[in-house]
This record gives structure tokens, C-alpha cells and sequence, in this order.
């Protein structure tokens, strides 16, 4: 019903992804194809488009509020497609998650105070702690026979005297959905060693049957409802340009402070198109959902079989969640920085897997949000790149 297939020229629309390829290396190159930023080259669902176009049909742009549907829909999805249960109070506006992390960091946290992370792990993580003055914990993540998991005895320890762990679920990039046991486990360290759960859960609704996406907020009332969940229709329906996302806070103390934060640096009003899209969104965009998932699957099994046909070298972590491909290039016996050499030999801009921290160095991100076409094409630069 949806065609994933098609290809849209987005270099004139001031894409972050695509119209910017001129400054990722001296002398810039347009031939770059690029496939890094966690961003879609899938329109978004009819529905989004015609509601943003019936907004756009008004001819005042003024500051926008958040009715009741932005709520009423958000409170809808969670209950049917994760079976829980969220009340109204205890949701908040961000303009983004990454800028909701960085307020839950400077809000919830005294400076000097530990901040546990999870790499190889989004780097924004690390930014956000360290530019709020706050010191980074690691608890780097296991790759056993190459299946990425926690190591709890290394948590247990790293625990202790820190003050927060900012969780990612699913796991960006190694494509990890945690179990009910695995988080299970994680939050009961979490309880005795008092820390304040920040929950990045951005990827949850992209999980394909037979897995299903387990609710930090599951874990809430074990939690004292000390935790801080950040949800967002931008990546599930490719609209994170219209940066809205939210912010579920049980503790109301902890969200008075919250949501003080936000109103020190005057970003608690949403764009005038935001609410609209992600009201939309959730309420119609189920179906369309549902097929970009078996075309993603469908892209993900294209790759492993191209892979193992033409670059046996390259292997590929399991893909639990999300749209983004985690792949080991570490027997290829690159000489140098993997990103330079994508770059030059190949022309493909990926996220190197250093710039994710500790046990990156080796691997790189590829975004399988894409027309196939776009894939193959991807696959035979990466062939005549290490064939080379």
C-alpha cells in the first residue's frame, strides 16, 4: 500500500542527511551516498502529511499550545501498542529527547555527581553529562559470540557512588531490545544502589514480533517512581524535524524540578506543527508502521545475504530494534580511520563505531532506512571499496 521503494532527491531541502555532503571532507563531495544519521528516506504516513498540510492551509504561524489530543493520542499508543498505562500528570513537552536528557542531567543531578552509561552507546550520552559537569561512569556493554548484553557484575560496582543511569532501550546502535529479566536485573541494581533511571526509549515502537519492547515505566513504582522516560513519534513516523518528544516523570518533585528546568531555557512551547504531526501520527499511522517494519526486515535480510555472498569479512550484530545496522569491518583489516576510509573509497558516509565510545573501534552504524535500491547501491561501493 505504501511505497517504500521510491526515491526522493532531498539535497534542496536543507536536509541535515543529505544537503550538507560537501562539508564532510576537504575539497567536499557530492557523490557521497549517506547513510548515518538515524533519519528516514521514507515520506512520512499520508495521514502526518495531510494534517501538517490542513495546519500549513492557515496562514498564522504563532507560538502553539499542546491540546488535549497531543496527550490523549500518546496515552492511546502506549496503552495499545506497549500495554501501559500512562497518566495524563505525570507527562511533560520536550523539544527533543536529547535536549530533555540534558535538563533531566542538570535538573536531577549535582555537579561532580556519577552518571552510569552503557557504551558503545549514542554519544550524545556523554555530552550531555560531561557539558553539565557531571562525570561519566561506564558500564561498557559485552559482545558474546556476537550478541551485545550488560554485564551486571561490572554495573553492580560501577553503581555504587553514582547518582544516575541513563538507559538506552532499544540499544543504539548495537540493536539490543532488553529483556523483562535483563531490565529486571538492571533495575534492581538500580534500587539498591539509589539511582535515578533516565530512560531513553525513542526506538521502542520499532520492534518486530517475535520481541517486544519491555516499558522502563513497567518498573516505576519498584522504582520509588524515581525514573524519567523520554518517548517520541520522530523516529517511528521520520519526523524528528518537528522536534516533539515526551517526557514521563511518576515522582512529582522530581518532575516539578523537571519541568522548571525546561522553563528556565524557555522550551516548553512546541513547534506549530509538532502537536499536529505527532497527534496523527499515533492515532493513524499504525498500518503504515507495519509495513515499514517487514520493509526494514526485509532490507536487513537483503544486507546479511549480500554480506555473506560478497564481503564474508563483514558481519553483522543481530538486529532487535530500530532501523540501523551494526557491522563489525574489523576483519577487513582497514588500515587507518575506518570513517576516512568509507569516505574516500568507498563514498559512503556511516557513523564510525568509535564516535559511540569504548568497544565501537571497528564497527560503523548503517541506516537501513532507505529504498533497497539505495542498499544495493551501498553494497557494491562497499564491495569495490575493499576489493580494491
Amino acid at each position: 500500500m505504501y511505497d517504500f521503494d521510491a526515491r526522493y532527491d532531498r539535497r534542496p531541502h536543507n536536509s541535515v542527511k543529505w544537503s550538507f555532503l560537501g562539508e564532510c571532507r576537504p575539497g567536499g563531495d557530492e557523490a557521497i551516498l549517506p547513510l548515518w544519521v538515524a533519519d528516514m528516506d521514507f515520506a512520512v504516513p499520508p495521514a502526518v502529511r495531510a494534517a501538517v498540510e490542513a495546519r500549513a492551509a492557515h496562514p498564522i504561524y504563532g507560538y502553539a499550545g499542546k491540546p488535549a489530543g497531543f496527550y490523549e493520542a500518546f496515552e492511546s499508543w502506549m496503552l495499545g501498542r506497549h500495554g501501559l498505562r500512562v497518566e495524563r500528570g505525570t507527562i511533560l513537552f520536550s523539544p527533543g529527547i536529547v535536549p530533555g536528557l540534558s535538563f533531566a542531567v542538570d535538573a536531577l543531578t549535582e555537579p561532580g555527581d556519577g552518571v552510569v552509561i552503557q557504551p558503545p552507546v549514542y554519544f550524545p550520552f556523554r555530552q550531555v553529562i560531561e557539558r553539565n559537569g557531571r562525570r561519566v561512569v561506564e558500564n561498557p556493554l559485552a559482545c558474546r559470540n556476537g550478541r551485545w548484553e550488560i554485564d551486571f557484575e561490572d554495573l553492580e560496582r560501577k553503581a555504587e557512588g553514582a547518582k544516575a543511569l541513563i538507559l538506552c532501550s532499544p540499544h543504539n546502535p548495537v540493536g539490543r531490545v532488553w529483556t523483562e529479566e535483563e531490565l529486571g536485573r538492571l533495575v534492581d541494581i538500580a534500587r539498591r544502589r539509589g539511582l535515578l533511571l533516565v530512560s531513553d526509549e525513542i526506538h521502542s515502537d520499532l520492534v518486530r514480533p517475535p520481541r517486544r519492547h519491555v516499558p522502563a515505566l513497567a518498573f516505576a513504582e519498584t522504582l520509588g517512581g524515581r525514573i524519567v522516560s523520554f518517548h517520541a513519534p520522530s523516529k517511528t513516523f521520520n519526523i524528528a524535524g518537528l522536534q516533539t518528544s515526551y517526557v514521563v516523570i511518576p515522582d512529582p518533585e522530581l518532575r516539578r524540578r523537571f519541568d522548571a528546568e525546561e522553563d528556565r531555557f524557555g522550551l516548553k512551547s512546541p513547534n506549530v506543527f509538532g502537536a499536529t504531526a505527532a497527534e496523527a501520527a499515533y492515532r493513524e499511522g499504525g498500518p503504515w508502521l507495519e509495513e515499514l517494519l517487514d520493509y526494514v526486515a526485509d532490507n536487513e535480510a537483503f544486507l546479511r545475504a549480500e554480506l555473506a555472498k560478497r564481503l564474508p569479512e563483514l558481519s553483522m550484530a543481530p538486529m532487535e530494534g530500530s532501523f540501523l545496522a551494526w557491522i563489525d569491518f574489523r576483519k577487513a583489516l582497514v588500515e587507518g580511520s575506518l570513517h576516512a576510509f568509507l569516505l574516500e573509497k568507498a563514498r559512503l558516509w556511516l557513523d564510525e563505531g568509535s564516535r559511540f565510545g569504548t568497544g565501537g573501534a571497528g564497527w560503523a552504524r548503517l541506516n537501513l532506512g532507505c529504498p533497497r535500491s539505495t542498499l544495493a547501491e551501498a553494497i557494491d561501493r562497499l564491495e569495490s571499496a575493499l576489493r580494491s
